[in-house]
C-alpha cells in the first residue's frame, strides 16, 4: 500500500512539473505560418501566421531573420489617403492574452531578396524575436494559402 502511495505521489509531482514546464513553453504559440507562391523572379514574398500570445504581458515581435533571404522585415498594410500601401514597421504588438493575425492585406512579413524563389510545398526556415527575450524558430512552408495548412501549430 505504501508503494502505491508513493508511486501516486510521484506521478502527481512529475505530472505538475510538466504542466508547469508546458505552460511556460507555450506562452508564445505560432499557428498556421505560410509564404504565399510567387513567380520565379520574385524579389520578395509574403509569410504570414496567426501569433498567440498567452501571457498576461503585451509583448512585441521586434525581429525576423530567414535564411535563403538578404533580409526580412515587419510591415502593415494601411489606407493612406485612400490608397492602400505597405509600410515597414519596427515592431508587431501582440496583446496580452491575445493574437496577431498576420494575413494579406494587414499585419505580415516581407521576406526579401530570395536567393531562389521557393516553389510550392519548399521550406523556408524563420527565426522570430520577441521583445520579452523569447526567440523561435519554425518551418515555413510555402503555399497558395490558408486553403494549404494543414493546421500546424509552434508552441514556445
Amino acid at each position: 500500500m505504501k508503494r502505491i502511495l508513493i508511486s501516486v505521489v510521484l506521478i502527481f509531482q512529475i505530472s505538475l512539473v510538466h504542466a508547469m514546464d508546458h505552460q511556460k513553453l507555450s506562452a508564445i504559440v505560432i499557428h498556421d505560418p505560410w509564404i504565399r507562391t510567387a513567380p520565379p523572379n520574385a524579389p520578395m514574398l509574403g509569410l504570414f501566421m496567426k501569433i498567440r500570445n498567452n501571457t498576461n504581458q503585451d509583448i512585441r515581435l521586434v525581429s525576423v531573420q530567414a535564411t535563403g533571404y538578404v533580409r526580412a522585415e515587419l510591415h502593415r498594410t494601411i489606407n493612406h489617403n485612400g490608397i492602400m500601401k505597405m509600410q515597414k514597421q519596427s515592431f508587431m504588438p501582440i496583446s496580452a492574452q491575445g493574437d496577431l493575425d498576420l494575413k494579406p492585406g494587414s499585419w505580415h512579413i516581407m521576406l526579401i531578396g530570395p536567393e531562389i524563389v521557393p516553389k510550392e510545398g519548399d521550406t523556408s526556415m524563420i527565426y522570430l524575436e520577441f521583445n520579452n527575450g523569447t526567440t523561435q524558430t519554425i518551418h515555413v512552408q510555402v503555399g497558395k494559402g490558408k486553403i494549404m495548412m494543414k493546421h500546424n501549430h509552434y508552441t514556445y
